[in-house]
This record gives structure tokens, sequence and C-alpha cells, in this order.
């Protein structure tokens, strides 16, 4: 009978061949004869007896191994506080990755990836394991890279919670700090008399002179700007250890992170070296998520339909011809259908549309949101309504949650204004205004902090809230940002799926209103062009996939933009202006389904009796019946 628990001796030379006869942790010559086939995974916590979970070690470094393995929380944990299993599961597989690597060449060190869906505690748990490789003495150091001065804070006040002295100002590193704090935009930046990154060589000394833990927060950022990603890897090029984490684990820029594996153009997740903890269940976790966990709310998406009329005015720089067009068109209509090119009978194209598509799309979105002009000071009609809506909703959540919030994503400083004006207008609340130029943090602290039903209801904010800002009682989100990008998305949905302690979690629903903009023709496998979600649409209808499976670049603020040509001179300058737009909400997304408001308004006074979302009572009677939702709503009552 076959030991699965045992390398099988074809095994055991090929993971020889692979260490190049020499111990992976000491790196100390071993024999073919005389080493150990060790388990990255120990075997006894599910680790497999295959190649990938495989290292050759010396015998002392395999026993001694088994002592570094034993993990105690509990000294570095405050009083009362205790991990979630996936928080548990992730510090030890991220902890072996790095001990197996801690004696390779800083050119062979694989980067531990993390990837937890926001509001999930990913920061405590990349903390916790820096905390232990010090306490093992491991490492001596830790840098964290943070995307802003606000995490920068925030980062520092976490590290305290479990005994760690992190400086987040001068880079100090005598022996009262653990570590440091900066962020990317700060790691990037230049002397102005010798051209080098001179933080970045900061860093670099801090790697070179101490055994240094590398921990880049929101990695993603490391690919924003070229100087930021060359600055990463030059200050962190001697590190021992690196573990990179994000809420999503996407680019869709093109461009890889460093010490990074990926398969398929996405950064790969599979063990040894990765973990993943997402909203639902995925292809590299299918026992853990945060909504199984109830660590992340429910989601009822709003998505707002509507017809928006704008001309399109574009006047060629060097001929002065001008032409003009009205377009009038729904959110949800497929322009790639309706403006198609056109091909002769030898298939040479006769009607080129793919530019104008381009420029439809973007324009429809802007002019759907426009809020703050001379012709619209308050808001388009579509925004208006989607605004009261959204307030109407807020005031429901609110019967059950009195302190509940509501963020609004704006386009820019000028239009979060407006929209904070529009709100007054339309709903006669007041919002707090975030961003560079509506004061510093603490408004955002003390907005936190402040759990009363007397404070402000709403948030407007451009790119302060999108990360890593942990307010907890945000429940309703309103999407009045042209930003298509996934990544941002993402964060921002995670800004109103974070749960609160003492509070039933079906009553902590969240609600994303959104305009229903994203059907494209997609080429298919077989090279079809067919009709597909794509964009906010797509990335709701995903989000979607991955609980059923449980059960922007950033836009420019500018209205004109121009076309260069070769050799850099404007030859075409394209401007626009709206007309109107109108919105209207017929259906909300719920469970992967789309459900008439006309069957969801029926359950109005069911769901004001028990605090759930009239769309969740209407899925549960078409799926399970009456009686069996009122035996439910009296065992959670």
């Amino acid at each position: 009978m076959t030991n699965n628990r045992i390398y099988s001796a074809s095994q055991r030379e090929e993971l020889f061949l692979r260490a190049d006869g020499k111990c992976q942790i000491c790196n100390e010559q071993i024999s073919i004869n005389n080493f150990h086939a060790d388990h990255i995974i120990p075997y006894c916590s599910g680790g497999k007896t295959i190649l990938d979970n495989g290292q050759a070690l010396c015998p002392k470094c395999n026993l001694q191994k088994s002592s570094l393995l034993n993990l105690d929380f509990s000294s570095r944990l405050p009083a009362g506080w205790t991990l979630r299993t996936w928080q548990e599961e992730f510090v030890n597989k991220g902890f072996r990755s790095i001990l197996q690597q801690l004696n390779k060449s800083p050119q062979e060190i694989e980067a531990f990836m993390l990837y937890a869906f926001p509001a999930s505690g990913k920061t405590l748990a990349s903390l916790l394991i820096a905390a232990l490789l010090l306490d093992k003495g491991l490492i001596e150091k830790i840098i964290v890279f943070v995307p802003t001065d606000y995490l920068r804070t925030q980062m520092v006040g976490d590290g305290e919670d479990i005994g760690l002295h992190l400086d987040g100002k001068d880079y100090r590193t005598d022996e009262k700090f653990d570590g440091i704090v900066t962020t990317y935009q700060m790691l990037g930046s230049k002397c102005k008399d010798t051209g080098r990154f001179h933080k970045a060589e900061l860093l670099r000394k801090v790697c070179k002179d101490f055994k240094t833990l590398v921990i880049a927060d929101e990695c993603h950022h490391i690919g924003e700007r070229n100087s930021w990603g060359e600055a990463f890897t030059h200050a962190c090029g001697l590190s021992v250890a690196r573990l990179m984490t994000s809420g999503t684990y996407f680019r869709t820029d093109g461009q890889r992170l460093p010490w990074t594996r990926y398969r398929r153009r996405k950064i790969d997740l599979s063990p040894p070296h990765a973990y993943a903890y997402g909203y639902g269940m995925n292809e590299f976790n299918d026992s853990l998520c945060a909504l199984k966990d109830h660590v992340a709310t429910d989601i009822i998406f709003h998505p707002w339909d509507g017809i928006v009329t704008f001309s399109i005015k574009e006047r060629n720089i060097q001929t002065g011809e001008l032409w003009e067009q009205e377009f009038k068109l729904k959110m949800s209509e497929n322009i790639d259908t309706k403006y198609p090119c056109e091909f002769d009978e030898q298939g040479q194209r006769i009607v080129d549309n793919r530019r104008l598509r381009k420029i439809l799309k973007r324009k429809r979105r802007l002019h759907c949101i426009e809020c703050g002009t001379l012709k619209y000071p308050y808001g388009t009609e579509y925004v208006r309504e989607q605004l009261i809506a959204a307030n109407k909703q807020l005031n429901e959540c609110r019967k059950f949650h009195p302190w509940a919030g509501g963020l609004i994503i704006c386009q820019n400083i000028r239009h979060a204004d407006a929209v904070a004006k529009a709100l007054k207008k339309w709903t006669n609340e007041e919002a707090e205004v975030i961003h560079s130029e509506s004061g510093n943090n603490r408004t955002i602290e003390k907005f936190k902090k402040n759990t009363t039903p007397s404070r402000k209801k709403w948030l407007c904010a451009v790119g302060k809230i999108s990360e890593g800002v942990n307010i907890k009682f945000l429940r309703v989100c309103v999407y009045l940002t042209p930003i298509q990008a996934p990544l941002k998305w993402t964060q921002i949905v995670g800004r109103i799926l974070r749960v609160e302690k003492g509070l039933p979690w079906e009553r902590q629903t969240a609600h994303f209103f959104q305009y229903d903009d994203g059907i494209e023709l997609v080429e298919n496998e077989n090279g079809e062009r067919v009709p597909e979600s794509v964009n906010i649409k797509l990335y709701a209808e995903t989000l979607w996939e991955e609980k059923l499976s449980t059960q922007p670049v950033l836009d420019g603020t500018r209205e004109s933009r121009r076309e260069i040509n070769g050799d850099g001179a404007p030859i075409v300058d394209i401007t626009s202006e709206g007309i109107s737009a109108v919105g209207f909400n017929k259906e909300k997304i719920y469970a992967g389904e789309r459900i008439a408001n006309k069957e969801v308004e029926k359950f109005a006074a069911m769901s004001a009796k028990s605090g759930w979302p009239e769309v969740t009572l209407a899925k549960l009677f078409k799926d399970i019946g009456e009686e069996e939702i009122r035996k439910i709503l009296e065992i959670s009552n």
C-alpha cells in the first residue's frame, strides 16, 4: 500500500536536483542519501506530497524547522482578541514560505502574496507575521509601504496594537523602533541635485544593515508610476523576506509586480507562496471566504438606467473643419451594435466607428453624472433622482442601524463639492466632503468615531476613502464617477462591506447605486464578437458569481480632450455638451438575479418589521416560500 505522506524515490531525486545539492534553509551541502524531503506546508496541516510543496533540507534544519513552526500568537494579541480562521491559516502558511526562503540569495526570494477582500483584516494578519519573525530572531527590521499618509498613520497605530513600534516619520532604525512605515510616493521622490531616489537609498541601506522584512500593502500601487516600481525594487532588493498584500489581485495595465508569479496575466495565488481570501469562494480557496464567515456584509446592487442626450463637437485645428452631432443614448444601450463599422464585399472597412464608440462611451458616463456646471449646478435629473433614492434607502437602513452612514464617490474635487450642495438641495442632508482641499485626515477620524444618529449621514469623497479607510457603519454607496478600473471599483465596494459587532449580520446589508453601463461586443473563445457585460456591470456580476459559489487608469477631469498626431501636435479638438440626463431604476441585482422593483415592493411591511431588506425577502420567497421565510425570521429574532 502506498504511503502518500512519504515522497517517492523519483520525487526525492527531483527535490535534490532542484536544490542543487544544498539545504534550502542553511545552504550547506547535502548528499542524495542523507537529506530530508520536507513538506513546506506540513502534511498534518493539509500539505500535499507533491514537488511544489517539497524542499530538500539537511537533518539539522528539518528538526529546527519543527520548533520554529510552533507559532504562539497569544503574547502579541491584545486581551480579548482572537484571530479569524483565515488569518490563522494565512499566518501559518506565510510564515512557512518566508522561513523556507530566508537563506536564499536576494535574487531568488519570491514574495508571499496575500489577497484578502477589503475589510477582512489583512493588516493585522500581515503585521502579526512580522511580529512572529522578530520574536524568533529571523528578522531584525520591518519596512511597510502604504499608499497614503492617512494609512501611514493608521499602520503605525495598528502596529502598536500588537506591540510593534514603527516609525512613520523619520526612517529611524535605532533600538526604539522595530521598523519603518512609508508611502510609495515618498519612495519615488528624487533628490533635485543628484537625481537619485534618496529615500530608496536610505531604505536600501536598512536592508543592507539589517535582516529586513518588506511588506508592500496594496502592492498594486508599485506599478502606478514607473519611478515607484524602480525605486521599490532598488530599495528592497537586499531584503531577506517579502510580503505583498492587496484587496484585489489584478492589475489592468499589464505591468508586473516584482518577485511575484503570474498565470494567464493575473497574479498566481496558488500555494505555497500565496493565499487568497475572497468575497466568495474562488479557485484558490474553496473553504473560507469573507461572505461565508460574515466578515463582509451581504450586498444589493441598484443599477440605474437612464437616457442621456448630449452633443459632440469636433474641430480640425489644421483645416478649421467643424463636425457636430447630437446623440441620445440609454445607459444600458450597447454602443458597439448601435454604431458598428461597415465593410465592403472584400472585407475592407469603409466606415470606421471605433473611435466614435470610444468617445460616446466616455461622454455618456460624464454627462449622466454632470453636476456643478452652469447648466446643472445641482446635477442632472439622473443625479437628483439617484441621490433622493439613495438617501431614502439610507433612512431605511437607519431604522435598524441608527448611525449608519452613506458614501458618494465623485469624479473630482469640484464635482464632490457640487454633489454635496445637490444632496443638501434635494434631500436637506448635509455631507462631509473629503478630498485634498477639504481639510485633513482628522475629518475622516471625527466622522469615523461619531456613532450617534445626529452625525452627518453622508460622506462625499474623491479618492481618500477608496482604500484602507475603516468606517464600519457605511451602508450605502452612490457611484458618481466615470472610473471603470476594476481595482478602484472593488476598493470602493469594500468600503461598505465592513461588519459592525453587536448588530445582527442580516441587518447590515449594503446597498450600491451605480449606472447600468456595460454591454459591449467582446470576442469569445471562438473568435466571435458577442454581447457581454463589461466594466462596472461585469464587476458586480462577478462578485455575485463568487457569492453563488458560496451558497482607472484615473479619468481626466477636463471636459475637453485633444487627439495628438505623431509629432505631438494637436490635430483635433473634441468638446461635448450635456443636454439632458434622465435616470430610472426598475430592478435590483441580488444573488445574481435582477428582480423587478414591483416584486420587491410587496415585502415592504415584512421588511419594516424584521429589518431584512425587501429584495432579500423577495428572493427567499421565490426560492423557499412564505412559510419557510417566517420560520427563519422567528429564529433570527
